[in-house]
């Protein structure tokens, strides 16, 4: 199972692309405002080699159109949990994902409503058509 090709992003990288998830589009003194809001004690400068290293690997952009620049996240949160998922599944079960999905739900507590969403995707998943080569 092949990963993304973006490399990894450290965990104050996560941090700064976490505000853009849940909060959109923002300049950078917005995301050190929100990040200040969290408890975290960074500098603007801090904040703007976090973004710019964020640009850089791929998981952000900027529009530089204006005197502050906006950054807004070009990758999902979904994305990102996938490739992390496909690597764990790779360095702890040679590359299926089957038993690390397992091992998560069988030591999760699930809402109704939660494990009502479990089965509509089986149930999508089971009438989707399979991809050529696959058991």
């Amino acid at each position: 199972m092949a990963t993304s090709q973006r490399p990894a992003m450290s965990d104050a990288e996560r941090e700064v692309l976490k505000v853009l998830w849940d909060h959109g589009p923002k300049t950078v003194r917005e995301v050190l405002d929100l990040l200040a809001d969290q408890g975290q004690d960074w500098t603007r400068s801090t904040v703007i080699t976090l973004l710019q290293r964020l640009e850089r690997k791929g998981y952000v952009e900027a529009d530089k159109s204006n005197f502050a620049h906006i950054f807004h996240a070009i990758v999902s949160r979904e994305e990102v949990m996938h490739d992390r998922m496909l690597e764990l599944a790779g360095e702890l079960c040679d590359g299926q994902a089957l038993p690390l999905v397992l091992a998560f739900a069988e030591r999760q507590r699930f809402k109704p409503s939660e494990i009502e969403r479990f089965r509509k995707m089986i149930d999508a998943l089971e009438t989707k058509p399979r991809k050529r080569g696959a058991k």
